[in-house]
């Protein structure tokens, strides 16, 4: 099956996206500050899965729980289904799920999973939701697989992000970063939607990028929750200091070049 996603046209306020009240000199923006018009959000289109001998090995035969030996150098694998919702386990030995994920999210986008580990029949993932770096299990049987090449590398101190495929890096550039007062969360996350800014002048610039992480001290940005993101800003100036409330922002010609290359799923450390 086509690894894909719908494309859709929503009227949306800025608060209550996902990167809502990130940027701005460190100021959460009122539902009434920026309003998108007619033009919505149009979710990014990501490249099908290649069809590999590694991505059919890993989804048909039992793998150890150490992913970096199962899979090859500097890839990763992301579960996904566009066939029913994904029911989500606490363990194993659950006899029912503790939650189910729909196929899409709210703004009509694939939801996917980062795999942490595979065992017979199950896989342990990432889940888009608090705590971060929550994990829960999901039968193999009841979703796609897809590898993924790309990684993301955040250094908080250095003001840095560095995009790796196949553990060799190709894009190295600066970033803004979350002011110490609502600092930019550490850990492993992935890159759960991708959204395309229209009018792409506002204070997330062309292309936002939602992660699994939220914000450790606010609950909201404006009316939505405080969910971090990768994204372009129409403050330059931003860029290299410690400015946000939380999101990781870059020019608009590095988001741009992440719109093209990174696959939702694409797993994001921030340290």
């Amino acid at each position: 099956m086509r690894w894909r996603r719908r494309h859709a046209l929503m009227v949306v306020t800025v608060a209550a996206l996902l990167a809502a009240g990130c940027g701005g000199a460190g100021t959460a923006h009122t539902e009434a500050s920026f309003r998108y018009g007619t033009g919505g959000l149009v979710p990014v289109s990501f490249a099908a899965p290649q069809a590999t001998s590694a991505l059919a090995s890993f989804a048909s035969v039992a793998l150890a729980s150490d992913l970096d030996r199962a899979l090859p150098h500097g890839t990763s694998a992301v579960a996904w289904s566009l066939a029913h919702p994904v029911s989500v386990y606490g363990s194993r030995h659950a006899g029912r799920p503790e939650t189910r994920f729909a196929v899409h999210d709210q703004w009509g986008i694939t939801q996917v999973f980062l795999v942490r580990r595979a065992i017979p029949g199950w896989l342990e993932v990432y889940l888009p939701t608090r705590p971060n770096e929550s994990t829960g299990w999901i039968r193999s049987s009841s979703v796609e697989l897809a590898l993924d090449p790309y990684r993301v590398v955040v250094d908080l101190a250095a003001h840095e992000l560095t995009t790796y495929r196949a553990g060799r890096a190709v894009m190295h550039t600066t970033v803004g970063v979350g002011k110490p007062a609502t600092p930019t969360p550490h850990g492993l996350f992935y890159v759960a939607e991708s959204l395309k800014m229209e009018p792409s002048t506002g204070p997330y610039g062309t292309y936002a990028f939602g992660l699994s992480a939220h914000s450790t001290l606010l609950k909201t940005f404006g009316t939505g929750d405080a969910q971090i993101a990768l994204h372009g800003t129409n403050e330059p100036a931003s860029i290299g200091k410690n400015w946000s409330n939380g999101c990781v922002h870059m020019s608009d010609t590095v988001a741009d070049w992440l719109a093209r290359t990174l696959p939702l799923g694409t797993p994001v450390q921030i340290t």
